[in-house]
């Protein structure tokens, strides 16, 4: 939504939700687009049962706004997201064996903040980088490490890591699950509430409607 001296409003996405009877939405937008959107559609009627943004997959609301009224519209609407590590994953890393408990204890010891998903993505980035410059023909060139890289086959922290698998060269695909923003009391926590694509990932949440 464009940035406006007035606040915007989402009658007309309203007017549409009622006459389609539409009750999921799908969203890319920022928190505070988004809280002002569920604010006036919950006034207007009916509210969603479901939103999912997929601009959250990496930090929750508390995390991009300090404005208390932004938290407690988007508590109550439940956001879902795509989850691609959390420290309930069952994956070790390749540099030192640690599971995904250690680095997310570890930052939430450190900075009194929950855990966040690319600290297991930053993580991964220094095992390819490692396990590259370990196999390298002459890890002082440029192409022969890039040339590794490429060969990446590699069990890491966020799982499985195969870049000559495709679906182009020297890419490597993440199996993701489904999270959901559950409200506590100490801040937002995502929720793994579908595994379909990493059964071995334990669920730790149900999918719940926004109340």
């Amino acid at each position: 939504m464009p940035t406006t001296s007035r606040p915007p409003t989402c009658g007309a996405q309203a007017a549409r939700l009622r006459e389609h009877g539409a009750d999921l939405v799908t969203s890319a937008s920022t928190a505070i687009d988004l809280a002002l959107f569920h604010r006036q559609v919950r006034e207007a009627g009916p509210r969603p049962r479901l939103i999912t943004c997929s601009r959250w997959p990496t930090y929750p609301h508390t995390h991009t706004t300090p404005a208390p009224d932004v938290h407690a519209e988007l508590g109550d609407a439940r956001v879902a997201t795509l989850g691609c590590w959390s420290p309930v994953h069952p994956y070790r890393s390749s540099l030192d064996g640690g599971t995904c408990v250690e680095p997310a204890r570890a930052y939430e010891e450190d900075t009194g903040a929950a855990w966040l998903q690319p600290l297991g993505l930053a993580h991964v980035l220094l095992e390819t980088a490692h396990h590259a410059l370990a196999t390298a023909a002459d890890p002082a060139d440029r192409a022969s490490v890039a040339d590794a890289v490429a060969r990446t086959r590699l069990d890491t922290i966020t799982g499985p890591l195969d870049r000559t698998a495709g679906p182009t060269p020297n890419i490597a695909l993440l199996p993701l699950v489904g999270g959901q923003w559950h409200p506590e009391p100490a801040g937002p926590r995502l929720a793994v509430v579908d595994n379909t694509g990493r059964p071995e990932v334990p669920l730790t949440g149900d999918l719940v409607p926004a109340r």
